[in-house]
């Protein structure tokens, strides 16, 4: 085994393990916040810095150690342009004034990076792949903050706040298209994809 195949794997782990351990401190927090009553729809609907300050505050920071907030500004994400799509591409609000602007966004001690903003009906169904009469709340989160690739599907992931409680984006779709999305498309299903393959990262993605 040659010394970059080594680096390669051991990244590889390092990846799935962080993945593991964010993914578990997201789900705990929204099941808490969930049983605290929060409204996972209000304080993006409103769009008030205010209102998403005191949401993020009662339902949010008490069951999560947080380093930084920002509402609705730049600064606890990557810089314009750094984190882009699995496809290479960049989202289409990235594009316009990049991330952070009117979401909350923020960081944890462990390092991870996260971002939570409300979606339409529509892009909850065909962007995320989950089936829901209701807004969503999508939470992206960075598993190891400013460290490379900083690219969705492979150090970057999305879960959907729905009525159904917390879920991967594409949790409703088809395990061929939960694949499809993965292996040639933008990379939003690819924390599904981990999870059907028992938390392991394809080393096909990988090399995208």
């Amino acid at each position: 085994m040659t010394i970059p195949t080594l680096m390669t794997k051991i990244q590889k782990r390092k990846l799935e393990t962080q993945l593991k351990e964010t993914y578990s401190v997201i789900q705990q927090t929204m099941k808490a916040a969930e049983g605290d009553g929060a409204n996972f729809q209000t304080a993006f609907q409103d769009g008030s810095n205010e209102v998403m300050k005191e949401w993020f505050e009662e339902f949010i920071q008490p069951h999560l150690k947080t380093e930084s907030v920002c509402y609705n500004k730049a600064g606890c994400w990557h810089k314009k342009g750094e984190a882009k799509l699995l496809n290479g591409a960049l989202q289409n609000w990235e594009q316009q004034s990049g991330w952070g602007i009117n979401t909350i966004t923020f960081t944890i001690a462990k390092g991870a990076w996260f971002n939570m903003d409300g979606h339409s009906v529509s892009r909850c169904n065909s962007m995320f792949g989950i089936d829901t009469n209701t807004q969503c709340l999508v939470i992206y989160f960075d598993i190891n903050g400013a460290d490379k690739p900083n690219i969705l599907g492979k150090d970057i992931y999305t879960v959907v706040q729905t009525e159904k409680g917390l879920l991967p984006a594409g949790s409703d779709r088809t395990k061929a298209q939960v694949n499809q999305n993965c292996n040639t498309g933008d990379g939003h299903f690819c924390l599904q994809k981990v999870i059907n393959d028992s938390f392991t990262i394809s080393e096909k993605v990988l090399k995208r």
